[in-house]
């Protein structure tokens, strides 16, 4: 097939790599670790596929030609080639995050390969961790911004655990030593929290403590990081409450937020 538009570039005969490090953060997802600022990027599917077939030996005519073989010949999408050199173009000029050459570059192994090795599930010892809350700006206050926490699992059967949880409260975290309790697998983990104790932010934004009722169940739901060392996700009550939107009655989680917890070294 003819490919007009990268018949026509300046770039069709060029090497292009990857010029920062990057890891995997599920079995499908890539993040990139920009070295020029403080973020981490998450990308679509193209930019993802071309940052990733970006190890300074092909070209992008070759490349463009490798992508059209996947398809049947008359199934290959209109202005492939255009599509194609535009994200490119983006993530070498404007995101910064790739490079291009005349010639073939070696890339060196911190760039080659992913930054941490694949791991394998150890759900016992210490995990510390932090939650926040997806709340109005109004009600977001220190004790809402990030709750700390720490998790203590000690007895594990297959693909399930239990352990322990405390919340930091100077953090803003629900008094009581509480119980968790969960699955995993090699990707993803699921567990539900129960505290002892009832802590609630209510429609006012107003943190209120009851000392003798438990806390409503909370669902934690998260996944491993590529070296299985850190979980992250997002958290929500087990069950909808009632509440009121005017006069008017509705069922709905009472909020949700999002956690990270990262494996304590022994």
């Amino acid at each position: 097939m003819k490919f007009d538009t990268l018949e026509s570039s300046d770039i069709a005969n060029k090497y292009f790599y990857r010029s920062e490090e990057w890891d995997w953060i599920t079995q499908e997802m890539i993040h990139v670790i920009d070295s020029k600022s403080s973020r981490t990027i998450t990308m679509d599917y193209w930019p993802q596929r071309i940052f990733l077939a970006g190890n300074g030996q092909t070209t992008v005519s070759d490349f463009i030609h490798e992508v059209a073989s996947k398809y049947a010949r008359t199934q290959i999408p209109k202005n492939l080639d255009e599509a194609i050199i535009n994200e490119l173009q983006s993530l070498v000029h404007e995101e910064k995050l790739m490079m291009l050459s005349n010639t073939p570059k070696t890339l060196d192994d911190n760039l080659l390969l992913p930054r941490t090795e694949e791991g394998e599930v150890n759900m016992v010892g210490k995990w510390n961790g932090n939650y926040d809350y997806d709340l109005p700006d109004k009600y977001i206050d220190e004790r809402t911004q990030k709750v700390e926490f720490s998790i203590e699992t000690f007895n594990t059967e297959d693909t399930t655990f239990r352990g322990t949880v405390e919340d930091d409260l100077s953090t803003g975290g629900t008094p009581g030593r509480g119980e968790i309790k969960g699955n995993y697998n090699g990707y993803d983990v699921t567990f539900e929290k129960l505290m002892p104790i009832s802590a609630m932010i209510d429609a006012k934004g107003n943190h209120i403590i009851k000392e003798k009722k438990k806390h409503k169940a909370i669902i934690y739901q998260g996944v491993f990081s590529r070296d299985k060392k850190n979980v992250s996700g997002t958290w929500r009550f087990k069950k909808k409450m009632l509440g009121w939107y005017g006069i008017i009655p509705f069922w709905g989680y009472p909020g949700w937020g999002e956690f990270t917890m990262t494996k304590k070294e022994v």
